[in-house]
Order: structure tokens, then sequence, then C-alpha cells
């Protein structure tokens, strides 16, 4: 008997196509999203850490006029340990974003480096770490053939990384930051809106 197909056979059995997804490293971890959940990159920025902040933001920034949380994954993933006094590990000055959308507003991953996208065939398409199934958000894994340190990658479900709790909570939270960094906004020109850090001249 032959070997099954990757993609079809004449019988019209088939299997999933193969999908680009973006590799990313946090914590040591490999770990990928589908290329079409980010919609960009962008550097750290100065970030507003607030006092009422949830244990896994590391703070907001402002990004086409709307406040975005950082959402730190090795929090969310439990992939350091943390200390409830001392907080996580803060981001390097470097960490780049991964700007994603959370029920339909932005929200920004943050990361230790990102590699690069790489196409994963179905069939190279594997269970994932027990470890890093919290919440269900990781659906799978593959070779690891882009950070250079072998092993594989953990696949994640953009749509999973928050319970539907926890996704409330962040709901609640953007709402009152962006009640409480209004406060502070300078009065603007019709049609301009200052920007975060501005003073007057």
């Amino acid at each position: 008997m032959s070997p099954l197909p990757v993609h079809s056979t004449s019988q019209g059995t088939s299997m999933p196509p193969p999908f680009r997804c973006v590799v990313f490293s946090v914590a040591g971890q490999a770990l990928a999203l589908p290329v079409e959940a980010v919609r960009r990159f962008l550097p750290l920025p100065r970030l507003e850490r607030l006092p009422t902040a949830p244990l896994p933001v590391e703070g907001v920034f402002r990004y086409q006029g709307e406040v975005v949380p950082v959402l730190r994954l090795d929090v969310l993933l439990d992939l350091v340990p943390f200390d409830s006094v001392a907080g996580a590990p803060a981001p390097g000055l470097y960490s780049p974003l991964l700007l994603v959308t959370w029920q339909g507003r932005p929200a920004a991953l943050l990361a230790d480096q990102v590699h690069g996208d790489t196409l994963v065939e179905p069939a190279e398409r594997t269970q994932s770490d027990p470890a890093l199934s919290f919440n269900g958000c990781a659906a799978g894994a593959f070779p690891d053939r882009v950070t250079g340190r072998g092993g594989s990658v953990t696949l994640l479900q953009p749509d999973r990384l928050l319970s539907e709790a926890e996704g409330r909570l962040l709901d609640a939270f953007r709402a009152s930051a962006e009640r409480r960094l209004a406060q502070w906004q300078l009065p603007a020109a019709a049609g301009d809106e200052a920007s975060p850090g501005s003073g007057a001249g």
C-alpha cells in the first residue's frame, strides 16, 4: 500500500494544504503564530505602566489612536518563575512586539526575538508539548528549522491565548486605561491628537 498522500489522491482524499507561520522566541521557547494572525511587527515603544494592570500586561501604548495592551506570553504560558512582589523580568530594550487582533481590538504580544516565517507541511505537524497546553492554546508543533536550536516549535492559536474570563478582564482594563490616559491628554486642535509624552512648547 502506498503512503498516505500529502495533499490529495485520485479518490479525492485530501489533507490540509501547507500553512505559513511566524516563528519567535519567548523565554527560550520557540513559538509560532499563523502569519495571517500577525498584523505587523513593532519595536518596543515607551510603555505606560498603570497600577491597575493585570499581571500578564506589561503596559499599554497608543497605536493609530487606540490604547494597545502589551501581553507577556512568558507569564500567560508560565514559562518563567513569577514573583508576585518583584513581578516578571523586565523586557529587553529591543524586544519586538507582534501586533495581533483580539476580539476586534489591537493587542501586542511581547517576544524576545522574531526569527522569521516558515512554511509547514501538514505531515510535519505533531502534538504539542503538554507543558504548553495552557488554555488549550497550543495547536501543535513542528520541527524547528528557523532558530538554529533544533527541537520543535509550538504553534499557538491566537484566539485561545486568553480564556473568556481573562478576555473580559482585559477589556475592562483597556477601558479603564483609556479613561485614565484621556485625563492626561492635551487639548488638541481639530483633527489632531496629542502624541504620548508630548508637552506644551
